[in-house]
């Protein structure tokens, strides 16, 4: 019996035949798989677990799995570590976490061709369609009752555990992990087949993460705030030499920044505490600040509007409450106008689920939380999305 090959020696060269596939079929995930280690344990939960930097495949429970199965949920697995969902999950409900990153992964393969046979024990919502972990995570969280499960249409009960935490240097290895992939996409755009869906998702991981107060701070000061050249006013640090320069004045010494607050049914109540959240961040950004909010649904709550001058000497308390009507951004054109000027800027807080068909007349920014509902806004605005 000794010349019998061991089970362990037959996985890996399973998973060897796998990841030899890849080089014709999927040069992206080929590099990915050649590059990122795998050890072979004992796992407490799943037969393929990672921790965002490694891949650990339990041999009895892998060895379950039929070839084309094996190579749907060693794919599954790399694509945790791509998408760094491990890194992504912070003080988040771990299981609900990990439910929410399955379900999106599970929807980018659907694209692929050539990755297995998904099994059963791996959910597919299409409802979660073209959204980011975070937002399929906060869409369980609500639906869930008393804190506990993931309820949905399908497989409430069930819970993979597949994604574990890592104890390593976080940044240092998602250093590691970004250069990795821009060299991987390198060798899969020769190829020219890589699903649109994936690709975007991949660039949005990869893309530098800038936090909400800097974009605010560097939006409203470079763009609004900026210094014009001015000889009335000159600099005087060398007219003891005979030189005068000109000396500088704001083009406008206070910034008009009207806020419209989406107080609307669509808006959970956790995207609004956000919002206000985000309001009161804004206060503090700048003495050179005039903010008027502007809470609206299917109307502008007149009697909810509220000025702030972040002059005063006392920060102002930032509270609003939430409707239950529907969304009409029409309502708040319709209020500006005659009251803001060009020079103004407009602020739309909002999950982006109401109709546009005219731009504001005013330099208009929207911060969007659901990221689905982005595009049909870029043509009337800068557009941002923020991590929920």
């Amino acid at each position: 019996m000794d010349g019998w090959p061991s089970m362990a020696t037959i996985l890996s060269k399973r998973l060897e035949k796998i990841r030899i596939r890849f080089l014709f079929d999927h040069p992206f995930l080929s590099v990915m798989a050649l590059s990122i280690g795998m050890q072979m344990r004992q796992n407490p939960h799943e037969a393929f677990e990672t921790d965002g930097a490694a891949i650990y495949v339990d041999e009895t429970m892998a060895q379950t799995l039929s070839d084309e199965q094996l190579r749907y949920t060693y794919v599954h697995t790399l694509l945790h570590i791509l998408l760094k969902h491990a890194y992504r999950m912070g003080a988040r409900d771990h299981k609900m976490w990990n439910r929410s990153s399955d379900i999106v992964i599970n929807l980018l393969l659907s694209d692929f061709e050539r990755v297995g046979e998904r099994p059963e024990t791996e959910v597919m919502l299409e409802k979660y369609r073209d959204r980011s972990v975070e937002e399929v995570y906060n869409a369980l969280y609500q639906e869930q009752p008393d804190g506990e499960g993931t309820p949905d249409e399908s497989e409430p009960k069930e819970q993979k555990q597949d994604l574990i935490e890592n104890e390593g240097d976080s940044e240092a290895l998602q250093e590691e992990l970004d250069a990795l992939i821009v060299q991987a996409l390198g060798a899969a755009q020769k190829q020219g087949d890589i699903p649109a869906s994936f690709l975007e998702v991949i660039r949005e991981v990869t893309r530098p993460k800038i936090d909400l107060e800097t974009l605010l701070h560097t939006y409203l000061s470079e763009s609004y705030l900026d210094k014009v050249s001015d000889f009335s006013n000159p600099n005087r640090r060398f007219i003891h030499q005979g030189i005068y320069l000109p000396g500088y004045r704001r083009e406008r010494n206070r910034l008009d920044l009207y806020i419209a607050l989406d107080r609307s049914m669509s808006i959970s109540r956790e995207d609004f505490s956000k919002f206000l959240g985000i309001i009161d961040g804004v206060l503090r950004i700048s003495s050179e600040l005039s903010v008027t909010v502007i809470p609206f649904d299917e109307r502008v709550e007149e009697e909810s509007i509220v000025v702030y001058d972040a002059q005063a000497a006392k920060m102002p308390e930032v509270a609003f409450s939430k409707g239950n009507g529907g969304t009409d951004f029409q309502v708040v054109l319709d209020h500006l106008k005659g009251k803001a000027g060009p020079e103004s800027t407009l602020m739309v807080l909002s999950d982006g689920l109401f109709k546009i068909e005219r731009a504001c007349e005013m330099n208009t920014l929207f911060l969007i939380s659901e990221k689905k509902n982005i595009k049909r806004f870029e043509n009337y605005g800068d557009v941002f999305n923020f991590d929920l």
